[in-house]
């Protein structure tokens, strides 16, 4: 079942100069911010990271307690982007039942993405 949809689109240009955001912990966990910097695209990485937190914040109800460093974006051996969750906001989506479904794209300086939670 549908509990929430999230979609964000965000511009590349737009996280250029967002020295914060680079900070581990702040938004980012350090593996994500790790990850980023070695990245072939480190800006573009950045915004997908981004974008994916902004899409989940929309697909979610509001929950108190969490932080952004609750929700990590990873990816599979395939490398596939998909959410590993921790502290308050995992034990919300577990004690629910509740998946959070991950989709990025990029094109043309933007990045979208679109974030599905429905039930397991």
């Amino acid at each position: 079942m549908l509990m929430g949809l999230g979609h964000d689109l965000q511009a590349l240009y737009e996280l250029k100069d967002v020295e914060h955001l680079w900070t581990p912990g702040v938004f980012f966990t350090e593996q994500e911010t790790e990850r980023f910097r070695q990245s072939v695209a480190p800006i573009e990485s950045l915004a997908a990271g981004f974008s994916c937190k902004e899409a989940l914040f929309k697909a979610l109800p509001a929950i108190e307690g969490w932080h952004w460093t609750d929700a990590e974006v990873v990816h599979d051996e395939r490398h596939a982007p998909r959410f590993r969750f921790h502290g308050p906001l995992h034990e919300h989506l577990e004690q629910r039942g509740w998946q959070a479904l991950l989709s990025i794209s990029h094109s043309g300086g933007f990045v979208s993405t679109v974030v599905i939670v429905s039930t397991s």
